[in-house]
């Protein structure tokens, strides 16, 4: 049900209506800001690298620094919001991402732009853990796991489109004009955000910004076993998402020989899968079934198919017909599995959600970042296994993680 408005908020209800479409929408919009970020450029690295007068792998590294600064963002924007509200911290990364992504369209040297993308990162990170900070603000139970369902659905467009809006983009001014278009998008969102979302978050206790308040805050998020142990699932499966992610056009391309419309197309379709299950999570949570049934059910489709990945590229036989529709079928459990986990993270931590949010989206960003250094150091031209592998790796522990940690500490916490 909704979480009633507090007397000590500033304001506990948005200007739009939370339980409008117009408000999910606009919570999705600015959870994209990432996705847009790094999905956009994909296609567009080898023009990027030339354009700059660097190799191509080096070009690669913008993708990398911007998923540490989105992994930094959190950890600083996640107190600031629990102290000062999640309204102008919000504002404030998403005027960075605007700000920045400008002066990155006007780069001259691949650390110029490695530089603003770092800074970009930092915006998006804050913008993506507090819509999350939001809706623990102002919904709990079974209305705030169909809520972070819808805003993943909306946020699940991006992927969809940003490959081929971005082919699209550059074909009218090159790699530069993408990141002109990412700075005016972010600052329509910033207008949107100013006008259209209020505060949400109580005022934050005296000394909860001080250096000790800000370490208990974190370390009581690190020690509550289901909190943490669905960050760390939710950091390894987006590892997974992300080892497909940042190696398919290296797959896709360089393997198996798609042109770059076809990978446009096809990026979109496995992406599809994302809004699939977050699409179907939100129905079945409204007709009762149980998180932890939705959990198992994404998670055996997951691993089910990152470990048939990994068999066909060893046994040789990975296609673009076998590659895409095993990789739909695991984003559909990706889908399922991060609202319910989010929501289970969140739950505890209401008088800290924007440092719990800040945990769960610092530690994914790292652990992707990990994992997509890992496949690209690893990757040879000759085979997919460095993707299929990291792939399977981060299901797995995923899945161990949820069976032997966040699993026996839910049942010990509902039998108190």
């Amino acid at each position: 049900m909704a979480h009633p408005p507090r007397p000590d908020s500033a304001r506990a209800t948005a200007r739009l209506n939370p339980h409008s479409l117009t408000f999910t929408l606009l919570l999705g919009a600015l959870v994209t800001l990432a996705s847009f970020a790094t999905d956009m450029g994909l296609p567009v690295l080898a023009e990027t690298a030339r354009s700059l007068h660097v190799p191509a792998g080096r070009a690669a590294l913008t993708l990398s620094v911007f998923l540490a600064g989105f992994a930094v963002g959190p950890l600083v924007f996640g107190p600031l919001s629990d102290h000062f509200g999640r309204r102008p911290v919000l504002l404030t990364g998403c005027g960075m991402f605007a700000f920045f992504g400008a002066l990155g369209a006007f780069s001259q040297s691949l650390h110029a732009l490695l530089m603003w993308r770092v800074l970009m990162g930092v915006g998006a990170g804050g913008c993506s853990v507090l819509v999350l900070a939001v809706v623990r603000d102002l919904f709990t139970g079974v209305e705030a796991r169909v809520k972070q369902s819808y805003v993943n659905l909306a946020g699940g467009v991006a992927p969809i489109i940003a490959p081929t809006l971005g082919i699209a983009i550059a074909q009218f001014g090159g790699w530069r004009a993408i990141y002109g278009a990412l700075a005016v998008g972010a600052a329509l969102l910033f207008v949107a955000a100013s006008f259209g979302l209020d505060e949400s978050a109580t005022r934050g206790e005296p000394g909860a910004l001080t250096f000790r308040g800000v370490v208990d805050s974190y370390l009581r998020v690190l020690r509550h076993p289901v909190t943490f142990g669905f960050a760390l699932m939710i950091a390894l499966n987006f590892a997974c998402l992300f080892a497909y992610v940042s190696a398919s056009s290296l797959v896709l391309i360089g393997l198996l020989g798609l042109s770059q419309r076809m990978y446009g197309l096809l990026f979109a379709a496995t992406s599809g899968g994302l809004m699939i299950g977050a699409f179907t999570n939100a129905r079945l949570t409204r007709r009762g079934v149980a998180h932890s049934r939705l959990i198992a059910w994404g998670m055996v489709a997951i691993v089910t198919t990152a470990l048939l990945l990994v068999a066909l590229t060893i046994a040789g036989a990975l296609r673009v017909t076998t590659l895409v529709p095993l990789v739909i079928v695991g984003f559909v459990g990706h889908g399922i599995v991060r609202p319910n986990a989010a929501q289970g993270a969140l739950e505890p931590m209401a008088s800290i959600a924007g440092v719990a949010s800040a945990v769960l989206s610092g530690t994914q960003m790292l652990t992707g970042a990990l994992a997509s250094a890992i496949v690209a150091a690893l990757f040879d031209g000759k085979s997919a296994i460095a993707m299929t592998g990291m792939m399977a790796v981060c299901a797995v522990s995923s899945a161990l993680v949820y069976t032997l940690v966040v699993r026996p500490a839910e049942r010990r916490l509902a039998a108190v």
